[in-house]
């Protein structure tokens, strides 16, 4: 596997789970109960794949 198709499947998966993180926080909104957590983790994972997109653009 390539350097830039590794890095494709790892976006891929990224934007797969940060689709997860965003409907956990509208449960948590929803509900009334506190997402701080789950937004934190949510920054982390959208600064993780702009890294990678970065990459991915010097790699093309």
């Amino acid at each position: 596997m390539t350097d830039l198709a590794k890095l494709n499947f790892r976006i891929a998966r990224l934007r797969q789970r940060m689709r997860g993180m965003q409907s956990d926080i509208r449960l948590l909104t929803n509900a009334g109960l506190d997402c701080t957590d789950a937004c934190e983790r949510l920054q982390r994972t959208q600064r993780e794949m702009l890294e990678l997109i970065a990459r991915r653009g010097v790699l093309s």
